[in-house]
């Protein structure tokens, strides 16, 4: 579907299906009946999470196939240019309403995320240019941002130990799919940085408050992936499959070349192929390693382990 909102935001001209099917990936269907199905479908998606999908008639006299069109004025918010403690007045009110839920929290977060650093007294939200899925904890950690409290949770290594963390959380970072929300670990008297979706269980919020060094740059402490983290380097081949290559084209700026049947083969400089095998297998599929022969062999047998154990 971003392949789909992407090129109906970007076309001076509205595109018929015809255009559609033939322009986009995504859409390239065996068969005229199963991309009508997949068309549709998308189209409902489009609309019940309230993107403004137009079909207009084509040519003088209308005549022509219809076409659709997602109209930039109607799909971007204008600038609000919320002051500080309009924006703060906000979240207090929505709070009233909505709760703590995603609804509120997400608006919020979107709301604040381009004020000036030097107009707001709580520490940034950094977005990648992708967003990840929502995640029943970003809510709670962002309060915990923005009022600076300090929190205790459950949090999972990459390599297995599960351990009680004590945190104050200076701000949330997206990076490449993921959440991370980064701050001062009171145990190691450290910045760190714990990704959202390790973190088990419930937050359990610690009396205090504290301080944000000033100047302080969430982002510049998420900055690589887990498998580029470690020793030296060595080149490994990742296949992105038709449907995801966007993401890799988009996330990825390391050299790559078109594989086969559409799909777009990354090298990647891997320092752990460990978390390199975890992160392909969070594409549920879509992503398969291609080389070297060895970290192929070790992400096979950790699927078929994983199935064993499921019985399947």
């Amino acid at each position: 579907m971003i392949n789909l909102i992407a090129a109906l935001l970007e076309t001076a001209q509205p595109l018929t299906s015809s255009q559609i099917r033939e322009r986009i990936a995504g859409y390239d269907q065996e068969s005229q009946e199963a991309f009508r199905r997949a068309f549709e479908r998308d189209k409902e998606s489009l609309r019940a999470i309230g993107i403004p999908l137009e079909l207009r008639e084509m040519g003088p006299y209308g005549d022509e196939p219809e076409g659709y069109i997602i109209p930039k004025e109607k799909y971007y918010l204008p600038e609000l240019d919320l002051e500080p403690q309009e924006l703060a007045a906000l979240r207090i009110a929505a709070g009233a309403v909505l709760g703590a839920g995603a609804q509120a929290t997400s608006g919020l977060m979107k709301l604040s995320l381009d004020l000036p650093g030097e107009n707001w007294d709580s520490p940034r939200v950094v977005w990648g240019t992708d967003l990840a899925a929502e995640q029943p904890l970003l809510g709670p950690l962002y309060a915990s941002v923005t009022e600076r409290k300090p929190v205790k949770f459950d949090y999972s290594r990459a390599d297995g130990p599960t351990a009680m963390r004590s945190v104050e959380p200076y701000g949330l970072v997206h990076r490449r799919g993921n959440w991370y929300v980064v701050g001062r670990d009171r145990d190691k008297d450290a910045v760190r940085a714990f990704k959202v979706s390790r973190i088990g269980g419930r937050l359990e919020s610690l009396d205090g408050t504290y301080p944000v060094p000033d100047d302080f740059d969430p982002a510049s402490h998420v900055t690589l992936e887990g498998w580029e983290i470690g020793g030296e380097a060595s080149a490994a081949t990742v296949r992105f499959s038709p449907e995801l290559r966007w993401w890799a084209e988009q996330n990825l700026k390391h050299a790559s070349v078109e594989g086969p049947d559409g799909s777009l083969d990354v090298e990647l400089p891997v320092s752990n192929p460990d978390a390199l095998i975890s992160w392909v297998i969070g594409f549920s599929g879509k992503v398969e390693i291609v080389a070297p022969p060895e970290a192929r062999s070790r992400l096979r047998a950790h699927l078929e382990a994983g199935r064993e154990a499921l019985g399947v």
